[in-house]
């Protein structure tokens, strides 16, 4: 029930989302050279928000969507898509903040359950600084 004037913030993300946020990320990191996981939900062990296997070399980044905040779910996503290619320091943190920029538009925030649902960018994951340029 809503009273006047209030605004609700919708928590969760739908598996319409995760599969528009999957395809955003994965353009991303295509433009990075980085391998791309295949993404399902759920994990197969229901204790876990997140699972990351590979099969026949292939990554699989599982996530849990249901009773979870959006940003939890995409934070999940991204650093299954850092572990997937076996990243760390500064060029995991570039290539996290482009992954961010791809499915929030902002790089340098995380998004919170009260941000509206990130609108679709066609720019968005062809801004590739020159400093991660360098570092690839």
């Amino acid at each position: 029930m809503s009273h006047p004037g209030a605004t609700i913030a919708v928590m969760g993300i739908t598996s319409l989302d995760f599969g528009s946020a999957a395809r955003a990320l994965g353009r991303a990191a295509r433009l990075r050279g980085l391998v791309v996981p295949v993404f399902a939900s759920p994990p197969s062990r229901g204790d876990l928000d997140r699972s990351i296997r590979r099969r026949n070399g292939s990554p699989i980044v599982s996530v849990r969507l249901k009773d979870r905040p959006r940003g939890a779910v995409l934070a999940d996503m991204i650093e299954g898509i850092i572990v997937a290619n076996y990243l760390t320091g500064a060029r995991a943190d570039l290539v996290r903040s482009a992954l961010w920029l791809a499915v929030d538009g902002d790089a340098g925030r995380q998004p919170t359950p009260e941000h509206e649902p990130a609108r679709p960018d066609s720019h968005a994951d062809s801004r590739v600084s020159a400093q991660e340029k360098a570092a690839a």
